[in-house]
């Protein structure tokens, strides 16, 4: 792919991902504030981060067009820097935010799963009130922090893996790296006698980034399987109503189905080339693929929960209708309008008003 054609799909895949995303999260916002059942509590206000995580997320994707592209020992995230009124080490911090936004939304779900688990038990209720919300709305914040300082400090740009990668974008992407920054890990730093060395600073940090999506991983499945064996049972042992059990295992659905889409999409794609650089094995230009998935991500995501959710499901029909209804209205009358001022004898036949 060409310089200027892959320009343009990145840009593409950005647009509409941005201006689908936008619009999508702000209409589930708005059901989750005014269309949630009035049992669903706090989960509400988490449900409304997650929501504003997801549009920050399109924006960052929006504005950076990160690519990311596997190189021997190295996955590199890059983000053209050129022609713009940033500096270079704007962009460096930027691509690095990205990265971090990127790796906490696994937590975002982890915090998800945890609090359906939760709320199935009284006694793990108390996790998420009051005041504790908001920790757990700060974790995944924390760890945007806390991953971008980690990615500036650790993989940011080096003149020798920039001389080092410069012919294999040139003959893959067509890109001439002196346009673009980068972030990622190199784990073989070659030195100047040729002999590749494992960088344990690059390795030490990957490990505690691994860590956390280990953590992640495992809050997710287990919290999960929890949630799924508690519905399943039919909450035999839960004193709540029916109507609570039956939102409970929308929101378990939803929940599960909102999370599978980046864990295709990207988690487990991301894992995959990764796994790739640490054994030595390039697989090059492949690895932009992500690059487009996580682009559309935000676009797809809200689908689920406002498909599953009944009243949300509910309120977004009763919407459409109102507004099929009210075009076909509007084109009726003009219709019939048009058909009165054209009869010139005779009683004109007028249709029954439109309701």
């Amino acid at each position: 792919m060409g310089s200027k054609a892959f320009t343009v799909f990145i840009t593409l895949s950005q647009y509409v991902g941005t201006y689908i995303a936008t619009p999508l999260n702000v209409f589930l916002i708005y059901m989750i504030w005014t269309k949630s059942p009035k049992k669903i509590g706090n989960y509400r206000y988490l449900m409304i981060y997650v929501s504003l995580f997801e549009l920050f997320f399109a924006f960052l994707a929006y504005i950076t067009g990160a690519l990311i592209y596997s190189c021997t020992t190295r996955v590199i995230v890059i983000v053209k820097s050129s022609e713009s009124v940033f500096s270079r080490n704007v962009w460096i911090l930027l691509d690095c935010l990205m990265c971090a936004v990127y790796l906490s939304s696994m937590t975002v779900f982890s915090i998800h799963f945890l609090y359906r688990y939760s709320y199935l038990y009284p006694s793990g209720r108390k996790l998420f009130e009051g005041w504790r919300i908001a920790f757990w709305m700060l974790l995944p914040i924390a760890v945007s922090v806390a991953s971008s300082t980690l990615y500036y400090n650790v993989f940011a740009p080096t003149a020798e893996f920039t001389e080092f990668i410069r012919k294999a974008l040139s003959d893959d992407l067509d890109i001439n790296v002196d346009d673009f920054v980068y972030v990622g890990p190199y784990y073989f730093p070659e030195d100047k006698n040729g002999i590749h060395d494992m960088d344990w600073n690059a390795f030490c940090a990957m490990t505690a980034v691994w860590v956390l999506v280990g953590l992640s991983a495992i809050t997710l499945f287990v919290c999960g399987y929890g949630c799924y064996s508690k519905i399943s049972s039919g909450l035999e042992v839960s004193r709540n109503s029916q109507q609570t059990k039956a939102i409970q295992q929308q929101l378990f659905y939803a929940l599960v189905m909102q999370s599978a889409i980046p864990c295709l999409l990207m988690y487990i794609p991301t894992t995959i080339v990764h796994f790739c650089t640490f054994i030595r094995q390039n697989i090059g230009s492949a690895s932009s693929f992500i690059s487009y998935s996580v682009a559309l991500y935000p676009a797809v995501d809200p689908f689920p929960t406002l498909i599953i959710v009944k009243n949300y499901r509910r309120a977004t029909k009763e919407m459409l209708a109102r507004c099929f209804n009210f075009g076909w209205c509007t084109r009726k009358k003009e219709a019939q309008e048009n058909i009165i001022r054209m009869q010139t004898v005779g009683s004109p036949i007028v249709s029954p008003p439109c309701r």
